[in-house]
């Protein structure tokens, strides 16, 4: 695959811990497509709101206590670095949570909140933060 991503000049990046990548950009996910979906914000809002930052991150923490229990073990680190990009991207762009919700769509919200309470149920970890927006979503929807 880096061969055909270099003869084609296609910008990549091979991660040392693909797993760990995963559970990161899954973080991420959860904290800002289940808040900007609720709170039909978009990534202005995060940026300017200390508030909204707050939920994000109360969902993006639940994330990060599972993780530990599969053995990825997700950190503050980690949060920081999406905390950067979210604060580059354009204030006035929308998730694709947002986009949904606001075209009446269904969202992805069991690819995100959903399978974290089920993670968090099999591993004994409390989610009430997700819990609390996948059943706000699902009473949208």
């Amino acid at each position: 695959m880096k061969e055909f991503f270099e003869r084609a000049g296609v910008s990549y990046e091979i991660p040392e811990n693909m797993l760990h990548s995963q559970w990161s950009k899954f973080m991420f996910n959860v904290g800002i497509n289940t808040a900007s979906a609720v709170l039909k914000a978009d990534y202005g809002v995060f940026q300017k709101s200390k508030e909204a930052r707050e939920l994000m991150l109360s969902l993006m923490q639940e994330v990060v206590k599972v993780s530990r229990k599969t053995g990825v073990n997700l950190n503050k680190a980690d949060i920081e670095n999406w905390c950067k990009i979210l604060d580059s991207c354009e204030p006035k762009g929308k998730t694709s949570m947002c986009q949904d919700i606001l075209a009446g769509r269904k969202t992805e919200v069991d690819m995100f909140s959903k399978a974290v309470c089920d993670l968090g149920e099999r591993y004994g970890i409390d989610t009430p933060v997700n819990k609390t927006f996948l059943n706000i979503i699902k009473v949208i929807e």
